[in-house]
């Protein structure tokens, strides 16, 4: 039986990526296969990750396994021009599991999204190392330092495709499974006396929201893990990180028995459909 090609969209969100992981592990355990996946940030990065293992027991413990000194010696890693933080120490924390992979060795077919600082415009990242473009997906403006690849500068996807929904459709995806992860919008700080980072991570927040609402309406399936109260310091603390993940776990729990019945259906019409053209073709 002919099966459709299944694409997951993950949305960008920093902390709150670690959802993505959750939801990809509901996924597994129901024998949902993974065709293609687009990632824009935080989606960039486990989708990334996920693409090179095809492994998500292994992914989780590489986010959990960290001690509260390593994850924060991830972000020690200070730059004096174009951003607060440089970037290698993400790059080791990536090279650490991808080992320098490239996008044509990956064990699913994998597109990054960021933004062009020359041209203004959106770039699908899907060659060279897995890890650079998933770092410039990541490089919140301010936060962190553009990177450059090809002699130009990108930084975070999410200013211009917070979920990427038709890039995954471009790929070949029959069914696009987006998982947002800024749905729910809930400042839990005094407003009175944010630092200027935190009034530019709620600006952005406010943006790519607004822009992944006009993206997963042309989604299959749209998982919203409740995850407003993840913030960076959750990173470091194990049990936030396993509750991160639960988060996604219980919001694709929500979805999952819909999109068997989908995804058995589309299995029907495609045989259908394919046994159709190979009768046109023999007359």
């Amino acid at each position: 039986m002919f099966r459709p090609k299944i694409g997951l969209a993950l949305g960008g969100g920093g902390p709150r990526g670690l959802a993505h992981i959750g939801v990809i592990k509901v996924l597994e355990k129901n024998n949902i296969p993974i065709d293609y996946i687009a990632g824009t940030s935080a989606g960039a990065m486990v989708g990334g990750m996920y693409a090179h293992s095809k492994n998500i027991v292994s992914l989780e413990e590489h986010f959990l396994n960290k001690n509260w000194f390593q994850m924060l010696s991830y972000f020690a890693d200070p730059s004096l021009k174009g951003g607060f933080i440089q970037g290698s120490k993400m790059d080791e924390f990536l090279q650490e599991y991808l080992q320098s992979a490239t996008f044509d060795k990956l064990s699913i077919p994998f597109h990054a999204t960021a933004v062009d600082l020359q041209t203004g415009k959106m770039k699908i990242l899907h060659e060279g190392l897995v890890s650079t473009s998933i770092r410039a997906s990541c490089a919140i403006p301010m936060l962190f330092k553009p990177v450059e690849v090809d002699n130009h500068l990108y930084v975070d996807g999410g200013l211009i495709s917070s979920v990427p929904v038709e890039t995954v459709k471009k790929m070949g995806a029959d069914i696009v499974i987006a998982v947002q992860l800024n749905k729910y919008y809930e400042p839990n700080q005094d407003l009175n006396v944010l630092n200027i980072l935190e009034i530019g991570e709620l600006a952005l927040n406010i943006v790519e929201r607004r822009i992944a609402e006009d993206e997963v309406s042309a989604a299959d399936f749209i998982i919203h893990p409740k995850v407003a109260q993840v913030r960076w310091d959750n990173l470091i603390q194990r049990d936030k990180r396993e509750n991160g993940i639960l988060l996604g776990e219980n919001a694709a729990n929500e979805s999952i028995n819909q999109i068997k019945i989908k995804v058995g259906e589309n299995k029907v019409s495609h045989t259908i459909h394919q046994w159709i053209k190979r009768i046109k073709k023999l007359f």
